[in-house]
């Protein structure tokens, strides 16, 4: 039986052909595939490790030479600072053009460096008091190119509501026919000072002491005084039309002359207003006055005896 089934086996592997059989494994190829794949691994980690390195130094390199160059801007900001107030402190008529270019180099920096902006606004006003100091005197002396400039390079100075406060105490400011459309001297101390026949239009003067200071004849229409102190202002001949005057203090107030069409007088806080004050004002419907406060005729700025007189 035994012998039987070998020979079964044995015709049925003739019959089935020689390919049927296995082929024994290569496994020299096995070997050479094996060793291709890992190499082209190990080829591409490689790349992958060089490529981190290489952006590893380059950003590294970027960054020590943007520190050299912040350090070297550093530099410069130093020595045009300094430059600038060495310029702003050389004295005498013929040093003038001088000083001026001190001012304007500080503009400069102060709108180039915003971190710059507080101290050169700190040297200006100190600038501005020291060259234009309080005096006894019945009349306003008027300030000097050099003074009218740094006060125009202040008031224009980039958003004032990021640094500190101007500073001018102490001072007796003439700035007579001072042009400075949307100046902004907010919160400031501007007494007994002159702005007459100056040009402010759109000013931003929200809570300035204007106590005894002239603006006669001044362009003022669209400005902002919300909150100031008006007490013994000169608004004679003032054009305030549409101006914000809410929550003023008018103690003492003249407005003479005034063009007050359109402005707003009101407010909570508003005070000292009376209708003798506004005797010779211009107001029109738009003009809107505290409860208490009558508007004066409406030609009764063109009497004779509103006319503007100049102290």
């Amino acid at each position: 039986m035994e012998r039987l089934r070998r020979q079964l086996r044995s015709r049925a592997a003739r019959s089935r052909g020689p390919e049927w059989r296995e082929a024994p494994p290569d496994y020299r190829q096995r070997g050479t595939a094996i060793a291709g794949i890992l190499s082209v691994l190990f080829v591409g980690i490689g790349l992958i490790l060089t490529n981190d390195f290489n952006r590893d130094q380059l950003a590294q390199q970027q960054k020590a030479s943007q520190e050299q160059q912040d350090l070297a801007l550093k530099g410069q900001r130093a020595d045009r600072f300094v430059r600038a107030v060495d310029q702003l402190g050389q004295e005498g008529e013929d040093k003038l053009g001088v000083r001026l270019g001190g001012i304007y180099a500080l503009e400069a920096l102060m709108r180039e460096f915003q971190a710059d902006e507080n101290m050169v606004i700190e040297v200006l006003c100190a600038f501005v008091r020291s060259h234009a100091p309080w005096n006894e005197e019945p009349s306003i002396t008027p300030a000097t190119p050099d003074v009218r400039a740094a006060m125009t390079v202040l008031g224009r100075r980039p958003d004032p509501d990021a640094h500190i406060a101007l500073d001018f105490t102490n001072t007796t400011l003439g700035l007579k026919r001072f042009n400075l459309p949307g100046a902004s001297f907010r919160g400031v101390d501007l007494s007994v000072a002159t702005f007459s026949d100056g040009v402010l239009p759109r000013a931003d003067l929200r809570a300035t002491d204007f106590t005894n200071t002239y603006f006669i004849r001044a362009d003022l229409h669209g400005a902002n005084l919300e909150g100031a102190v008006l007490d013994g202002t000169r608004m004679r001949g003032t054009n305030l039309s549409g101006a914000n005057l809410r929550d003023v203090d008018f103690l003492g107030a003249d407005f003479t002359g005034a063009d007050l069409t359109g402005a707003d007088l009101t407010g909570p806080r508003a005070r000292n207003l009376t209708t003798a004050q506004l005797a010779c004002a211009r107001v029109d419907a738009a003009t809107r006055l505290p409860a208490g406060v009558a508007p004066p005729a409406p030609d009764a700025w063109q009497r004779k005896e509103c006319a503007v007189v100049v102290d």
